[in-house]
């Protein structure tokens, strides 16, 4: 029997408070402590093949493994199980090989035994994967994947309490692979060590792991919890200089504040006043509009130091505290001359008065730029606040007439744009579309190349529909396109032929919509646009699909088109990663951190690799390749979408095998099944799945939803109910064949409570049946007049992108 438990590692906060009491186990035991930092193997190459997922025929259910069977076959079942998430029955068949003895081949219960290790750990079952890699290290002391056996039988290990025993494994490992992962490893050592009360020890290791490389935003992580741990231990001087190392890497501003913060707040603490001072200073003067600034500019203030009450205003003002912003510019005007203030401070006052309610003060701040400052830069700016003062304090005539004497007296002004803008805007929203009509034609006019000129002429589309003048709406529409591209002029041509079809004018319409299918190939509205143009139903399944292709003949046209497109040199067998990638130690880090099942580490390597690697078509190609035969598919995703935005093509306008890296159909013999069993077309669930995770089993928001279909945890809680879920836990949704089956039970019951209508069974998908049942009695059901009722923009983005995205699933697998 198997006991699932859970495997916990030690927080900082965790760390910090067993270092403060200094707390202890009892007895003494002897183990190995790794403090140097070996030397990186130059071109390894791992010996470990990894699985690639492989869809089978058809969507029939695996059969139950039993001791009869050959042991080959037994070995591509536990494969299936471990991949569909099926850890239990992959155990358990593992061991079936196993318990056959030397009768099986040695290489087959070598991969038996460490895979059961694995798939043990993956599930939490401790002790079986201790039991598993002890009888692989015991057994096959000359297998390649001796070292990573040591690594997993140490996670296990950690997981059980057996700090002694994980530390000597992980001791283990980088003794016979340094140089590759040390950090990581490093990192678990201390928190071997911290559970038996070496702390002196166990800071050595966390500093040697942050040391050591690993990808940026993780090691940056790393060194701040070195840090804390350090000033715990009562290190001052060790924790600034891990601030400082994190400083001298992270670029983004609100991040560098917050570590300066952290670093004078230590110095504070350990009686370093004069330092902490100077810390603070630096977080106020060169991070003025951070959350860290205010905080920073408050101990100052607390401990008498001068500073630039200007910049305290600033910093008050981003952290919302207003009155405090108001007598800091309030105190920075009365100490400067006029010549000296910068006009911007006039403006954060006038916006902070308006804040608390103050809006005849919020008018005189900003008409004082108008009056001292009329060359300034933020004077325009100045003028539009006055005008969204009276628009905030309700009087929306004033506001209208404010904005409207901006663009009749300054029309010269970058800001005479979007006056016009705002006063058509508030005219069209207060019932008065004729007028916003007029406000809207005479912004494209006068500003024909400005941002707000198109937007106007989409308002001005919807004011000449409120009116019912189809004509000059589809006119404006189409000069909207003319004035945006990609997904805008996509949106506003759709628009624009459904307009043309509506009046009857087919050329017309034909037109529009063939250049909306153009201007974004991937988006919903080129989609929406061709199935206009050919009488297509949304969301009709194909006759026919199709899973299994041609992979060599494929792969041969897409690297014939690879070199044609883009210029490339090179000949033979493109897909193999070059030597300058499979020798990049992100690769080699991270290939080595997926084998032994530390997937989130080894994910957080491959992003860097691929973002590297964004520009080289060549190089994302074999990353695509490389991360699909190695099961990060989420990865591999990224990668193939970085070829095909290389190539400025539309996606069904690459290669199929390229295309179907980005369109992807993992898991599509579980797809199929739980499709089949609940009514669901397995491309509108392959669609769902896409967008909901990215193919990623692990993936989690923070509303709770996990796994590939990304259910809530109440909607979780009903499925399981329905199905009989034995024992249901909200993380067994990470097992890929629980998120998909989950998915598609919900799924098909929104499409049995819409009649089979996808627009509303998506939406009530995403923003829950009772809301959809509202829309769809509002619009009758008809796809295009659904999505217009829908009154949370998320879940129209949320169908359009789903049917975008089933649409390019249907050319790629359907017959």
């Amino acid at each position: 029997m198997m006991t699932r438990m859970r495997f916990l590692l030690f927080p900082a906060a965790l760390i910090a408070l067993a270092l403060t009491f200094g707390c202890s186990p009892e007895g003494v035991v002897t183990y190995v402590i790794v403090t140097g930092n070996p030397p990186t193997p130059i071109g390894f190459e791992s010996t470990l093949t990894a699985q690639a997922f492989v869809p089978t025929p058809t969507p029939t259910d695996t059969p139950i493994p039993t001791l009869g069977q050959p042991p080959e076959d037994l070995l591509l079942q536990a494969t299936r199980f471990r991949i569909n998430g099926y850890f239990e029955d992959a155990v358990e068949t593992y061991q079936l090989i196993l318990v056959q003895g030397a009768s099986v081949p040695s290489p087959l219960r070598a991969e038996a035994a460490f895979n059961l290790g694995v798939s043990a750990l993956r599930e939490g079952f401790f002790t079986d994967a201790a039991d598993a890699m002890s009888l692989f290290i015991a057994q096959f002391p000359d297998d390649a994947r001796l070292a990573q056996a040591f690594f997993l039988r140490g996670d296990a290990f950690m997981g059980l309490g057996r700090w002694i025993e994980a530390i000597n494994d992980f001791s283990a490992y980088l003794e016979r692979r340094p140089g590759l992962i040390d950090s990581y490893v490093y990192e678990r050592i201390g928190d071997g060590l911290v559970a038996i009360g070496q702390f002196d020890a166990a800071i050595n290791n966390y500093v040697n792991a942050a040391n050591a490389s690993r990808s940026l935003a993780s090691q940056l992580a790393l060194r701040e919890r070195v840090a804390q741990v350090e000033i715990s231990a009562g290190r001052t001087v060790d924790a600034i200089a891990q601030y400082d190392a994190i400083l001298a890497s992270a670029q983004n501003a609100p991040y560098r504040a917050s570590i300066e913060l952290a670093a004078a707040q230590t110095l504070l603490n350990a009686g370093d006043v004069e330092n902490a001072m100077l810390r603070f200073l630096r977080v106020l003067n060169d991070y003025s509009d951070t959350a860290a600034a205010y905080t920073a500019s408050t101990t100052l203030i607390e401990r008498g130091i001068d500073i630039n009450y200007y910049l305290r205003g600033r910093a008050a003002f981003m952290y919302g505290d207003y009155p405090a912003a108001i007598e800091a510019f309030n105190t920075h005007s009365i100490q400067t001359a006029t010549v000296s203030i910068n006009p911007e401070m006039y403006l954060l006052l006038g916006r902070a008065y308006r804040e608390i309610g103050s809006t005849s003060a919020a008018l005189t701040a900003f008409q004082t730029i108008l009056d001292q400052f009329p060359s300034s830069p933020v004077f325009g700016e100045a003028l539009l606040e006055q005008g969204r003062t009276r628009f905030l304090s309700g009087d929306i005539p004033a506001a209208i007439q404010f904005y409207m004497s901006i663009a009749d007296t300054y029309d010269y002004l970058p800001e005479a744009a979007e006056a016009l803008w705002r006063a058509g805007y508030l005219y069209s929203t207060n019932n008065d579309p004729a007028q916003a009509r007029i406000i809207f034609e005479r912004l494209a006019d006068r500003y024909p190349d400005t941002e707000q000129a198109a937007s106007g002429l989409l308002l001005a589309a919807s004011a000449a529909l409120a009116v019912s003048d189809v004509r000059a709406a589809e006119r404006f529409y189409l000069e909207a396109a003319n004035k945006t591209s990609g997904e805008d002029a996509a949106s506003a041509l759709l628009s624009a032929g459904q307009l043309a079809l509506q009046r009857g004018d087919s050329a017309a319409a034909s037109d529009a919509l063939q250049r909306a299918a153009q201007a974004a190939p991937d988006s919903y509205f080129a989609a929406r646009a061709r199935d206009i143009i050919t009488g297509g139903v949304p969301f009709a399944p194909p006759p026919t699909y199709r899973f299994e292709f041609d992979e060599a003949a494929d792969r041969a046209t897409a690297e014939a088109w690879l070199v044609s497109t883009f210029g490339l040199t090179v000949t033979g067998d493109l897909s193999a990663l070059s030597p300058e990638l499979a020798a990049d130690p992100r690769i080699i880090r991270g290939q080595e951190l997926w084998t032994v099942g530390a997937y989130e580490e080894a994910r957080a390597e491959f992003s860097d690799l691929i973002d590297a690697n964004a520009a080289d078509p060549l190089a994302s190609y074999q990353l695509a390749i490389y991360f699909r035969d190695l099961a990060a598919f989420q990865n591999s995703v990224f990668a193939a979408a970085n070829v095909i935005r290389a190539a400025n093509v539309g996606t069904l306008d690459a290669p199929f095998y390229i295309a179907r890296m980005r369109y992807p159909a993992y898991y599509s013999d579980l797809v199929r099944m739980s499709g089949q069993r609940h009514g669901v077309d397995p491309l509108l669930l392959l669609s769902l799945i896409r967008h909901e995770s990215l193919f990623d089993t692990y993936a989690t928001a923070a509303a709770g939803e996990k796994g590939l279909t990304q259910v809530i945890p109440s909607t979780g809680e009903y499925i399981a109910e329905q199905l009989q879920f034995p024992d249901y836990q909200h993380a067994d949704l990470f097992r890929p064949y629980a998120g998909i089956e989950f998915g598609a039970y919900y799924l098909g019951e929104q499409l049995r409570t819409f009649n089979g209508n996808a627009t509303a069974a998506l939406a009530g998908y995403n923003a829950g049946p009772g809301r959809a049942i509202s829309w769809l009695e509002i619009s009758g059901g008809e796809h295009d007049v659904f999505l217009t009722t829908i009154t949370i923009s998320s879940t129209r983005t949320y169908v359009q992108r789903i049917y975008g995205f089933y649409n390019i699933y249907r050319a790629l697998y359907g017959g």
